[in-house]
């Protein structure tokens, strides 16, 4: 690691020059005028959380009202009324809502699982900027089902959904509305109790006519930099303590042929103030609990980076997310001892991870080996928007040592302007190597452009802690413009857009040079995009001119949808085409069901049918039953794959559960495995109060 350090400083010195000449536009930023404010009334009495706003303590609140339409970059008075109002006493803040809906069979209702996609539906979406560093926040979410979905925000542009919160919310409907009640407690939060402003917005959706409306103005969900502010909050002396939580598991797996495997572990949790949470964990069950689908990569054969379902990993994962991936947690498979802490401290956020444990060898046949890992994320938050940050990883053992340093940041040098820069290196057995990311991007009333600019060294493995990639030169280009219609028109909006792409190889030779154009339209509740485009791919060896055209069609109903995208071109000069069709449904509120058939074509090169089904019925909020079928057919290999999940899931808490999965693949094995964990908490006077 010293030595590595050493080699780094030439670029140090040349990074400091850079971002100090930035410094004085970053920090600036656009000092707009921030003039939406709502006051936070504290109450002695909470209301009853029942989606009904009749409670009288709701009269003594504030209303947050004159919403904005956000229709490609611009802002319009909204022709909905939606009112907000927020109170709050010693244990949570409390939330009400009401949503003007002139046609309730207007509304859009199709997700009914946790921390699904609920801003497809009608949706109310409330965003907290706890210590108002406009970069960073919480966001809490409803649907009209009741759907609850929570997420972390990080610098404006990381979205985190593996984090989860214990909190409550209800919805009522009415004859010309919705309303919605959410109780959010403090303890759930990090914060400073010594602020009596945090940052705010909502944000609500209607797809059914394609408009979403914000009450900051603010054309860009997500941009907590224009976020407004919620006053009047006198946290000094609200119930702060923390619970030191004590997560037990048990679980049995049974496979054919094989021995049953009974297992169990902790997981401590330790949140040591309002500011810092910790984690110890032993011999943590890291199944993943449900397969996932086949993907077909249709444009390359780099490798798929698939999601985090692993509560270990949850907390402060969003601050490892960079434009080069260098930590992908999935490569570790099995942990004997994990330790981690997360928080804030000041204007700095950071995360430390050590795990020992099994990770999969991407350069040795992908063998789980014994091995130390051991990471860090430090981010430091400049001026009104800018962020620098810096990120260090050690991965041992038995035959190599690896160790890699990054150091990145995200400019905001205007409300319109942002950029983004990285500066990554390794070094493996003495050998050093480095990789580098510079982008910068524009977005301006419906008008958007990017242009990026990446290089990862010879001999820089990203593999050994991130995802797979080769050696390459890359240079990315984007433009787009979309105009919106008023609101009541039929036509929502048309857009077109270039896209340029250019890259190279170790050898500094083209691998892949791609033009495209796109045109969309949307049209009441469809939407349709075309495109085409040309280009050079390297494949085998060889170069081969790539040529091809597509659409993409969409059709949103109250409870249904349809789906299909297809493209169809020229590679290698023989026919090569890819369509699928999907359809989703919903009953009652309770069972959803989605049918995916996908097709690629491909000559004497791939002949690929996977059909798909994925179902869920919930029983209640904490009950469901999830199913997943797949069948995957290569039909020049004269293979035939099947995949088959069943799921019952009895949430206590969000992270508290007793699942009950059945697996059978072809080929493969048949398993049940079984999981119950539950987390019990402990509250001692005056622990985790420190500010």
């Amino acid at each position: 690691m010293i030595e590595l350090v050493r080699r780094l400083n030439p670029f140090v010195r040349t990074w400091t020059v850079v971002v100090t000449l930035l410094m004085p536009i970053s920090i600036r930023g656009d000092n707009q005028d921030r003039t939406r404010s709502v006051q936070a009334v504290r109450v002695n009495t909470a209301p009853v959380i029942d989606g009904e706003l009749s409670d009288a303590v709701w009269q003594q609140a504030r209303i947050a009202t004159g919403f904005f339409r956000i229709k490609e970059g611009k802002i319009h008075p909204s022709r909905l009324k939606t009112e907000v109002r927020i109170l709050y006493d010693e244990e949570a803040l409390y939330i009400g809502i009401y949503c003007e809906e002139p046609d309730m069979g207007n509304l859009r209702e199709t997700m009914t699982r946790r921390d699904s996609r609920v801003w497809h539906n009608d949706c109310i979406e409330v965003m907290l900027d706890t210590y108002r560093d406009r970069r960073n926040c919480y966001v809490f979410a409803s649907n009209t089902l009741g759907a609850q979905m929570d997420e972390r925000i990080s610098n404006e542009s990381v979205f985190d959904m593996s984090w989860d919160a214990r909190w409550e919310s209800k919805v009522r409907k009415h004859h010309d509305g919705w309303t919605a009640e959410f109780a959010i407690p403090f303890r759930v939060l990090r914060f400073d109790p010594h602020n009596r402003t945090w940052g705010v917005n909502f944000w609500r959706t209607h797809p059914m006519n394609g408009q979403s409306y914000s009450w900051a103005r603010t054309a860009v969900f997500g941009r907590v930099s224009e976020f407004g502010d919620l006053t009047g909050l006198k946290l000094g002396k609200i119930h702060m303590e923390r619970a030191i939580g004590i997560l037990p598991y048990g679980s049995l797996r049974a496979i054919d042929d094989r021995p049953d495997d009974l297992n169990g572990g902790l997981d401590f949790i330790v949140p040591i103030s309002t500011h810092l949470v910790s984690n110890v964990t032993f011999n943590p069950d890291f199944s993943q609990l449900e397969s996932d689908p086949t993907q077909i990569n249709i444009t390359n054969d780099r490798e798929l980076s698939l999601p985090e379902r692993r509560p270990f990993f949850r907390e402060g994962a969003e601050l490892f997310e960079l434009p080069l991936n260098l930590l992908y947690t999935r490569r570790v498979q099995e942990i004997d001892f994990g330790t981690k802490v997360a928080g804030k401290l000041r204007r700095v956020n950071f995360a430390v991870i050590n795990t020992y444990g099994k990770m999969i060898d991407r350069y040795d046949g992908d063998r789980k080996k014994q091995a130390n890992l051991l990471a860090g994320r430090v981010n430091c938050d400049i001026g009104e928007r800018t962020v620098i940050g810096f990120m260090g990883v050690q991965k041992h053992q038995a035959e190599r040592d690896v160790a890699l340093l990054s150091l990145n940041g995200r400019f905001g040098f205007h409300r319109d302007w942002t950029g983004t820069s990285q500066f990554a290196v390794n070094s493996i057995e003495g050998q050093t190597h480095w990789a580098y990311h510079n982008a910068l991007a524009w977005v301006r009333e419906g008008w958007l452009a990017q242009i990026g600019i990446d290089e990862i060294q010879d001999g820089f493995r990203p593999n050994e802690t991130g995802l797979e990639d080769d050696a390459f030169r890359r240079t990315r280009v984007r433009t787009r413009y979309r105009y919106g219609f008023p609101e009541a028109s039929l036509v929502q909006s048309i857009g077109v857009g270039m896209h340029h792409f250019y890259q190279t190889n170790a050898q500094q030779l083209l691998r892949e040079r791609r033009s495209e154009v796109r045109f969309e339209i949307e049209i009441g509740r469809f939407d349709f995009a075309t495109f085409g485009g040309l280009g050079v791919l390297r494949e085998v060896g060889q170069l081969f001119d790539t040529r091809f055209v597509g659409f993409d069609a969409n059709y949103e109903a109250q409870h249904w949808h349809l789906n299909s995208f297809g493209r169809f071109g020229l590679r290698r000069a023989e026919i090569s085409r890819y369509t699928n069709v999907s359809a989703g449904l919903n009953l009652l509120g309770k069972l959803s069901a989605d049918v995916d058939v996908g097709y690629l074509y491909w000559r004497a090169h791939r002949n690929t049918l996977i059909v798909r089904l994925r179902s869920n019925y919930q029983f209640s909020r904490k009950v469901g039953w999830r199913v997943f079928v797949e069948r995957v057919d290569e039909r020049l290999r004269g293979e035939t794959l099947h995949n088959f999940n069943a799921v019952f899931d009895y949430e206590f808490t969000p992270e508290s559960h007793f699942f009950f999965v059945f697996a059978d693949g072809r080929p493969g094995r048949r398993a049940v495995f079984v999981k119950f964990a539950y987390l019990f908490e402990y509250s001692f006077p005056g622990f985790g109060q420190a500010n």
